[in-house]
């Protein structure tokens, strides 16, 4: 693997205290092209990635409410996409790459019973498909709760090993 240069910025939603609610003046000022201060930082680093890194636990078979409301907020209209009024959605962050990496509390055999696919279709088509941004690579990491830390070892090495290949592949 050849050196390069990267730098990462890290958004901990926890940290941040980021309010996931969605409120009407939100909307309305989104909906004005004039979203909030908090909305607008966020989207500002979404503007300077090239690569969005999500990393979540799975509940109830989706992303947990912080995340998904991150994205309600943030992956809004006018920003991520635009529609014509009629239905036509057009898709604003094409120049925009995703990985995904979920924690999941059941076994691997319980999610290969379609929910690895389902989950990853809403994400590459339904979530941030719509937007436009490529999910690249979506990691599920089962039964988190129970695996040994030699498990998590490897959880973590698989992980590291995805990231040199794309950060090779961005060469």
């Amino acid at each position: 693997m050849t050196e390069k240069e990267c730098q990462v910025v890290v958004r901990d939603l926890y940290e941040l205290k980021f309010d996931p609610v969605l409120k009407p003046d939100d909307f309305d000022k989104i909906s004005r092209g004039t979203p909030p201060d908090d909305i607008a930082k966020e989207q500002e680093f979404v503007r300077w990635a090239d690569v969005l890194l999500f990393i979540y636990p799975v509940w109830w078979g989706g992303m947990p409410a912080i995340t998904k409301g991150y994205i309600d907020k943030v992956l809004s209209w006018g920003f991520a996409y635009k529609s014509n009024g009629n239905g036509i959605v057009y898709p604003l962050l094409n120049d925009k790459k995703a990985v995904v990496m979920s924690s999941l509390g059941q076994t691997k055999d319980e999610y290969e019973k379609g929910m690895f696919q389902a989950m990853s279709r809403v994400n590459s088509e339904g979530v941030f498909g719509f937007c436009g941004i490529q999910v690249l690579e979506q990691l599920f990491f089962p039964s988190i709760h129970t695996v040994t830390p030699e498990g998590k070892e490897e959880y973590f090495k698989t992980a590291e090993s995805l990231l040199e290949k794309l950060l090779v592949a961005q060469d």
